[in-house]
Formats: C-alpha cells, sequence, structure tokens
C-alpha cells in the first residue's frame, strides 16, 4: 500500500515537471482542408527554444509535427466518407511525460458528382424521339452521386433551363425529383418549329449544393398533320356562261404543315361539267355552261379531297355560281340583213292597215324590248328616179306597276348543311325580277325564324343562330316560306326552301374516367380484366358515335396487355415484377388507350392508364448444387475461407439471399460460421483431425425483401447440405506406452527381447522410424523390424562369462530412443518422441559373484529430444515492455478497486479517503528557503498521511515553481 502511494506520488511529480501543453485539443478537421492548414501547436516550456525537441511518438503520414516549434499540421485532403474519422497522436518532448492530441475529422457538404455519365456533364448527350412519343415514357435517366448520402443526404433533381429551336419557348419535357428520369410532359409538334431542345438538369442535395448537365433531345418528324385547304371567300366562286370548255375556272390550295410531304387532290364525287388536275388543284371547264340551256344549272357544288403521303385526308366543300350574259337584240334575219324584206302593197291600201309584222326577240329570257325604231322606205312607181323618204318612228312604253315579281332562281332541291355553321354563313340566294321599270324586289321570311335570316334587297340566306344537332332543342330540317314583294308592297311572290341540318362529327368521346390508377400484384392470373372502360359520344348519328378502342403498345407490354373492345386485360403473358428493364420504369406500366369515333374528320380520346406492380415472392433460391463438398488443413488459423456456396434468387431485387448454418455446427464456439450475405463459409473455431475427419452441416439460404409484404410473411427458403473434410497435418508427435521401458536379460540371450509401443494419431505406423540415440555403448542393442509394425529391442551379441576373467557382475544399460513421424516427408514438419529403455543384463550363472561390490542404483531419467525448425526470439525491449505494462494493469486494477470499495467500512484500510484541505496556510520566508526538497523528503516519510501529503505535495510545488528556480 505505501509502494503504491509513493510510486503515486512520483508519479504526480513527474507530471508537474514535464507537462506538455496542446492549444487546441481536440482538433476538429474539416474533411475539405487543405494541407499544410495550422491544426494547433505543442508547447513545453522544458524544451521551448531547443532545436528537434517535439515529434509524434507513434508513426501517422497523415500528420507532421515541427520539431522546433511544435506547429502540428494535416499532410492531405481527408475524406470524410473514406477515411479513418478519429486520429489519437501521442506527442513528445524527450521528458518523462506525453500529451495525447485528438483530432477528428468531421463531416462538410460536398457537392454531388454528375460526372458518372461524361457525355452528360460534358453536354454531348444526345437523343432522338419522334413527335408522337408517348407521355411520360421514359427517355433519359440522370446518373448523379453525392457522397453525402451515405448519412442522410438526399438529391432532387429538376430542369433548370429548357430551350427549344428553331421556335421558342417550349416546355415539353419535365423530370422526376426523386430517381431523375426526364420524360415527356407535354404534345410535340415538329411541324410547328420544335425540332430540338436543349435541357439542363440539376441534382442538388439537401444544402443547396449541386451538379448539373445537358442533354439534347432531337424530334423526328412525323406524318401527322392533315392538310388544310385555303377556302374560297364565301366558300363560292363565279364564273360566266360563256367559259369556254377547258378554260381555267379557279385553283384549289391546300398546305400541310409535315415537311416534305406531297398532296393530290380529287373530287369526292364524280363530276361531268369541271375537270380537277389531281396535282396542281386547277379546275377546268369540261362542258359547256350556257344557261339558255334549260338542263344547265346556276350552280354547282364541288367537294374536292386533298390527301397527303401518310394517307391523312381532309375536305373542302365550295359552290360554282354561273352569271348570265346579257346577249344584244336581234330581229328577224330576213329583215335585217341584206337588202331586208320587200313588201308589194295596193297604192290605195287604206291606212292603218297591216304591212308587216317585225318579228325582235331577246335571246335572254325574261326580258323584252323597250324601244322600237322602224325605218320605211317609200319609192314611187312611175317616177322616173327613185324618191324616198326615211322616218324613224319611235314607240315609248310608259311603265305601269302592274307585273309581280317573279323569282328567276330559287333551289329546287333540300339544302343539306352541317351543325356548328358559324352564324352569317350563306346558305341559298333567292333571285327575283319585276318587269316593271324602277321597281325593286325585297325578300322576307313569312312568320318568324330563330335559326335563319335573308338579306332584304339580296335575298341571300343566312345562319343566324348557332345550330347543334345534339341540342334537343334544335330541329332537324326546316321548310322555309320566302316573300319576294315590290317596292309598294302591291305585288308579291312566294318561295320555299328546304333546309335540312346534318350531323358532323364534331364531338370526340368522353369516358368515365380519364385517368385510371391500379394495383395489383405480379402473380394475378392472366385473362384478369384490368378495367372497363365506359365511353360515350354524344354525336347524334353514325358513324359520327360508332366508338372503338385501340391500346397504344410500347415493346415492353407488348405482350403484356390485350384490349378487347372496351375491356382490357392481362395477357397473353403475366406480369413481371422481377425485370431490370421494369425496375427503370419504376415497376409500373404506363398505358395509353385511344377511344376514337367513326366520323370525318375522326376524333379520338386518349385514356391514361397506370398500373402498379406488387412484388410477389415466387420463386425458392436457386444453387448450382444442392450439396458442397470442402477441405481445410485441421491447422487453419481463424477466419480462414472455408468454401463459398452460391445460390440465386430470381425474384427482384435479383440474388438478395440469406445464408444461416442451421445444422451440424455443433460445438461452443462452434466450429464454423457464414457470411449471411455472400455465403463464404469460414473457421471460427480450431480444428483438430484426429477428433474430427469430416463435419456435415446444413446452410438455409432464405430470400429477402422479396415480397410486397414485409418478412418473414411470405420468405421462401432452402437447405444445402455442405460437407467439409478437414485435411491432416503434422501437428501430433508419436506417443510411446510407456515412455520409460525396463527389463532384464540374460548374458547369454542374443536376439529380440522386447517390443516398443508407440503410436502417432496423424501416422500410421509404418510412417515412424526408429532409432537408438543415446546410452548403446559399443552397439550392443538394435532395433529389428518386420514390416509395417512396431520394432523389437534386439541384442547383437551375448553377454556370457569372460573365460579368462571369471563371471562378470549385472550390467545395466539405459537407452534413449526417439521415434519420429512422417517418415520421407519435410524434414521442417516432422515430430519427434524419445522413449527411455532400461536393461538390465544378468550373468548366466547359478553361483553368488565372487564380487562384494554392491550393484549402484538404477535411476530412471527421460531425455527429450525436439526439432525446432522455426521459433521466435524477442527483442531484449519486450519483456521490460511487459513488466512495465503488468505495473501499470495492477496500477489501474486498484484505482478501479478504489472506486468501487472506498466507501465500504469493512474495505477502508485497505481504500482509505483522499481529504483534500480546505485552506493551504501560507509558507514563511523561512520555510521557503527551505527549498523543495526537504518537504518532498518529509512528505514520503509519512505515506500514512495518505493523498492529503499528495496534495500538499502538488501545491508545494506550484509554488516552488513560481517562487525558485530549479535549474
Amino acid at each position: 500500500m505505501n509502494l503504491f502511494k509513493t510510486v503515486l506520488m512520483c508519479g504526480v511529480i513527474s507530471n508537474i515537471v514535464a507537462e506538455i501543453q496542446i492549444l487546441i485539443n481536440p482538433v476538429n478537421l474539416p474533411e475539405n482542408k487543405l494541407p499544410g492548414t495550422e491544426l494547433s501547436r505543442a508547447y513545453d516550456k522544458d524544451v521551448a527554444g531547443k532545436p528537434n525537441a517535439y515529434r509524434f511518438l507513434n508513426k501517422t503520414k497523415h500528420f507532421v509535427i515541427d520539431a522546433n516549434s511544435g506547429v502540428i499540421t494535416a499532410t492531405n485532403i481527408f475524406n470524410y466518407e473514406t477515411d479513418p474519422t478519429r486520429f489519437l497522436l501521442i506527442v513528445d518532448t524527450g521528458g518523462t511525460m506525453r500529451s495525447v492530441l485528438t483530432i477528428n475529422i468531421i463531416d462538410a457538404p460536398e457537392p454531388p458528382d454528375c460526372t458518372a455519365d461524361p457525355l452528360f456533364s460534358s453536354g454531348s448527350a444526345t437523343f432522338e424521339i419522334a413527335e408522337d412519343h408517348p407521355l411520360f415514357r421514359p427517355i433519359y435517366k440522370v446518373k448523379a452521386t453525392d457522397e453525402d448520402t451515405a448519412h442522410g443526404d438526399r438529391l432532387t433533381y429538376s430542369i433548370v433551363t429548357e430551350l427549344s429551336g428553331p421556335k421558342r419557348g417550349a416546355n415539353s419535357f419535365g423530370v422526376d425529383p426523386v430517381n431523375g428520369v426526364v420524360s415527356l410532359i407535354g404534345d410535340l409538334d415538329f411541324d410547328a418549329g420544335y425540332h430540338t431542345f436543349q435541357l439542363s438538369v440539376r441534382a442538388t442535395d439537401s444544402v443547396g449544393l449541386f451538379c448539373q448537365g445537358t442533354i439534347i433531345i432531337n424530334i423526328r418528324d412525323v406524318n401527322d398533320e392533315k392538310p388544310l385547304f385555303e377556302p374560297f371567300p364565301m366558300d363560292s366562286i363565279n364564273v360566266t356562261e360563256k367559259k369556254p370548255v377547258g378554260d381555267f375556272v379557279a385553283r384549289v390550295k391546300a398546305t400541310d404543315h409535315d415537311e416534305d410531304s406531297s398532296i393530290t387532290y380529287s373530287f369526292k364525287t364524280q363530276q361531268e361539267m369541271f375537270a380537277l388536275d389531281p396535282l396542281t388543284g386547277i379546275i377546268t371547264v369540261l362542258q359547256s355552261l350556257n344557261l339558255d340551256n334549260p338542263r344547265s344549272s346556276r350552280n354547282y357544288v364541288l367537294e374536292i379531297e386533298a390527301r397527303d403521303d401518310g394517307n391523312n385526308t381532309s375536305s373542302y366543300v365550295f359552290t360554282v355560281f354561273v352569271e348570265d350574259v346579257d346577249d344584244p337584240v336581234s330581229c328577224d334575219p330576213y329583215f335585217a340583213t341584206g337588202a331586208g324584206v320587200s313588201v308589194s302593197v295596193p297604192e290605195n291600201i287604206p291606212s292603218s292597215a297591216f304591212i308587216y309584222a317585225i318579228l325582235s326577240r331577246d335571246p335572254d329570257l325574261a326580258q323584252e324590248v323597250e324601244l322600237f325604231q322602224l325605218v320605211i322606205a317609200v319609192r314611187s312607181r312611175n317616177s322616173v328616179s327613185l324618191e324616198s323618204c326615211v322616218g324613224t318612228v319611235t314607240i315609248n312604253i310608259q311603265n305601269v306597276n302592274d307585273e309581280s315579281p317573279v323569282l328567276i332562281y330559287r333551289p329546287d332541291a333540300p339544302i343539306n348543311i352541317n351543325e356548328n355553321l358559324p352564324v352569317g354563313t350563306k346558305l341559298a340566294k333567292f333571285t327575283a325580277t319585276d318587269k316593271d321599270i324602277e321597281d325593286a324586289v325585297h325578300y322576307e321570311f313569312i312568320g318568324t325564324q330563330k335559326a335563319f335570316a335573308i338579306d332584304e334587297d339580296l335575298g341571300d340566306v343566312t345562319v343566324a343562330y348557332p345550330l347543334d344537332y345534339e341540342d334537343e332543342t334544335t330541329p332537324k330540317s326546316w321548310v322555309l316560306y320566302v316573300r319576294v314583294y315590290d317596292s309598294e308592297r302591291t305585288h308579291s311572290t312566294t318561295g320555299t326552301l328546304t333546309v335540312i341540318l346534318r350531323d358532323i362529327n364534331d364531338n370526340p368521346p368522353r369516358c368515365s374516367q380519364d385517368i385510371y390508377v391500379i394495383e395489383l400484384p405480379e402473380n394475378i392470373p392472366v385473362d384478369t380484366t384490368l378495367v372497363s372502360l365506359t365511353c360515350t359520344d354524344r354525336d347524334g348519328t353514325i358513324p359520327n358515335n360508332n366508338i372503338s378502342y385501340h391500346l397504344i403498345k410500347d415493346t415492353f407490354s407488348n405482350r403484356t396487355f390485350t384490349l378487347t373492345n372496351n375491356e382490357l386485360k392481362i395477357g397473353p403473358t403475366h406480369l413481371d415484377y422481377d425485370n431490370t428493364v421494369f425496375a427503370g420504369m419504376d415497376f409500373k406500366y404506363t398505358l395509353f388507350v385511344r377511344v376514337s369515333d367513326e366520323g370525318i374528320p375522326m376524333l379520338s380520346t386518349i385514356i391514361r392508364i397506370i398500373l402498379r406492380v406488387n412484388r410477389i415472392n415466387e420463386f425458392n433460391p436457386i444453387g448450382t448444387m444442392m450439396s458442397f463438398t470442402f477441405s481445410v488443413f485441421e491447422n487453419s488459423p481463424i477466419d480462414t475461407l472455408v468454401g463459398k456456396i452460391t445460390y440465386t434468387d430470381g425474384d427482384w431485387p435479383f440474388n438478395n439471399v440469406h445464408y444461416t448454418i442451421v445444422g451440424g455446427n455443433f460445438g461452443i464456439p462452434p466450429k464454423f460460421y457464414i457470411e449471411p450475405d455472400t455465403g463464404m463459409i469460414k473457421l471460427l473455431d480450431s480444428l483438430d483431425r484426429e477428433a474430427v475427419s469430416q463435419y456435415k452441416i446444413a446452410v438455409r439460404i432464405t430470400d429477402v425483401a422479396n415480397d410486397a409484404l414485409p418478412d418473414p410473411l411470405r420468405q421462401r427458403s432452402v437447405t444445402a447440405q455442405v460437407t467439409v473434410h478437414v485435411l491432416n497435418v503434422n501437428d501430433e508427435p508419436p506417443v510411446c506406452t510407456p515412455p520409460h521401458l525396463e527389463t532384464q536379460i540374460y548374458a547369454n540371450f542374443r536376439g529380440p527381447f522386447t517390443r516398443l509401443n508407440c503410436l502417432d494419431k496423424d501416422s500410421p505406423q509404418d510412417h515412424l522410424s526408429y532409432s537408438i540415440v543415446a546410452g548403446n555403448t559399443d552397439n550392443q542393442f538394435t532395433l529389428w523390424r518386420e514390416g509395417a509394425e512396431s520394432p523389437f529391442l534386439a541384442t547383437r551379441q551375448d553377454f556370457q562369462y569372460d573365460l579368462s576373467q571369471g563371471a562378470q557382475d549385472a550390467v545395466t544399460f539405459q537407452l534413449l530412443i526417439e521415434v519420429t513421424d512422417e517418415l520421407g516427408g519435410s524434414a521442417a514438419s516432422q515430430l519427434t518422441a524419445t522413449a527411455t529403455a532400461i536393461i538390465h543384463v544378468l550373468p548366466w550363472t547359478t553361483a553368488q559373484p565372487a564380487s562384494s561390490r554392491s550393484p549402484a542404483p538404477t535411476t530412471i531419467t527421460t531425455s527429450v529430444l525436439r526439432k525446432i525448425s522455426h521459433y521466435w526470439k524477442p527483442d531484449s525491449w519486450f519483456p521490460a515492455a511487459l513488466t512495465l505494462t503488468g505495473v501499470l494493469f495492477v496500477m489501474c486494477l486498484y484505482a478501479v478497486a478504489w472506486c468501487l470499495f472506498k466507501d465500504v467500512p469493512a474495505w477502508s484500510r485497505l481504500f482509505p479517503h483522499c481529504h483534500r484541505q480546505q485552506s493551504q496556510p501560507r509558507l514563511t520566508e523561512k520555510e521557503a528557503a527551505q527549498g523543495p526538497s526537504d518537504r518532498n523528503v518529509i512528505s514520503i516519510q509519512r505515506p500514512d498521511r495518505g493523498c492529503q501529503d499528495v496534495e500538499l505535495l502538488r501545491r508545494e510545488n506550484n509554488f516552488n515553481r513560481r517562487h525558485f528556480d530549479f535549474n
């Protein structure tokens, strides 16, 4: 006890004398700090100013301490995720006291890394998609990494900029903020000028650090646009009745937004009056349009169809109006040509008598001659010379309102009009005339018409109200009564016009839901109905309201789903969660069903169906074989790899299996253990082939996290049999039984007299060699061996009387026999043992020997021979270090015992309390002059004061350090 206190006080004195101060301890070093930065500084006043005073006692390549100044710096940049995070450095100045500096590597936020795909990070990642690429189908997945994700950091993906060209302003792409998948979120239109897109995608961590890259998406044109006609004004053109056959009438023109697309034209119905050039769209006259022909019509309705290279069509309907040409007045040709008509009348013809009727006509229908001029020549017969006079009789006709308006043109057949025509669209034209000069005609409906209007002066019938065929309040046909009256409403006439409203395909199909989100397990049977679509079309007639369904498939889901009418079913192949491509799709199908009608143009609605597939544990783990055989040497160290079993699992995540030894691994501790993730079987305890040469263990292989339900509800497992053969290593020396053999023989005996009984647990008998290595004086004994059995000890000669000297005394021989195993093997691996044979040779006589000398007592000794091939010899410092470690361990053990038993009265004598004094008396000058040496001696001479003397000694030394120079 007193010795312990003395050592403790000596340690306190050493601490006072050689204290090393660390300016900053511990040091928190950020992982990205540059090398050479000062971390801390060591200071020891006893070596201040001395060269090469500071050093690290433990070797380190990461930090250095300046030997002169004690400045501590780092030599490299640390990575918190891969390098050690704590260093303990022992600072030494050559004294008896050392200080420990703790340096902690602390984590610093690091930006994400986008260089996993160099094309993406360099801005040259280029992809091409068609302009009809499905929505939300993945195009590219950003591969960004962040070392901080190991500590809970998460990356968020976003599109920073989206540039389109040559037309700007599109916003068609998006990125999943969690997994970084770039997909199409809006419609693409190559023909509108969106040919290429440049996306800048950024990956940002939780503290705002980011990396970004660029992908270029080129759009491939698809012929998906219908030709568009350039309409004529009022959807009509006017030609005269005098238009020659083959003359140009008009040119229809349609444009197609698709690039490099040609258009051909054709009539929807057979035409007899006009011809159409299919390439240029030029319309020419095929037959005469003369209105004087009663069979000729005043208007022709033409419907022209335009078709592009992609078989997309559109049609355009317009009317060709034939205008009447006012022909000149003509008279009877006998009167108007040549000498005219010669009429002979008697001279006494009475006045007002009929002389000649001049016939005149106007080729234009419904027109009459209003002015007549007559030129009459009178010639006398008796006169020699021709006497004539020319006179003009002008007859003016005075107008009287006695004529009723006459309808020149009115539609004879019913007019079929499409619904939804714009208000103001011209449907027909009534044309009337009044023979009365300077009398105008006017038009009105008889009765009130809400849907139509007629121009009072022109007679044009137009749409006055939006017409919807599907509106139940809208009639499907009308009979319009038109009254034509003159300016004074004195005379009038009426006409009728039948208008039939025709349904057009103006309503796309509508379904009860636009999007379906469904969740099913992967083992759902084939032919299971996924969804039944309920869709209708508001159009009132067939085929506009006939609905058809079309499943838009991709290559991955081509054979997984079947659409029959409105039912979407699974099949002909089943759902498969366990697929790498499907994992890239986030384990969900995005299906699109186009619901279309059969009208012209065809209208459709896209239904989106999202099917999330839940994983089901379907497959058992499968191994390369059901039983495995491995071999291991019996002297293999702990943690030696015995073998590895490999099993695969077809469920996603693939090959996620857990290995466990469930049988045959007996013992405490067990002989083997298996790494649960790799299937590597390793040694856990030493082996002894001589005890057990073969082990049969059972390994259970269980799949992990392969089902939507948590483990172990649907876990699958199999068992593999593993046989481990323990290979022999020569680690057992031979053993002789008994190790000490004592026998006696007569001097006249020659030959084998006793057998050695030696065995080796790891070597057969024929692998043991025997030799006499000591005590065989004059080679009087030998080892006699037959076959593989152990040898006999035999004599080479007999021990009879010496004839010249008489009988001999009894003689004792002590033979040392060496037994070596591994006969013929490597000498380094051979083991030896020894056996001692004590042989008493007795003279062959019946008389007592004359000699009175008593035989010396026999002492049984054992000599062990050992061949050492390899040995270890400690350095000279090792025993000293081992002794110091033992002393420190005893001191620490006593300190722990003192903390545990200091308050126990029964142990108070062995573990006294330390009572620290409340106040320290001031030293007088005389006491101070005595110096620290005397007081130290006094303190050491009074160990019974315990910890109080130690505390006093510490305070006195602090006082002396302030007032005395110990140098």
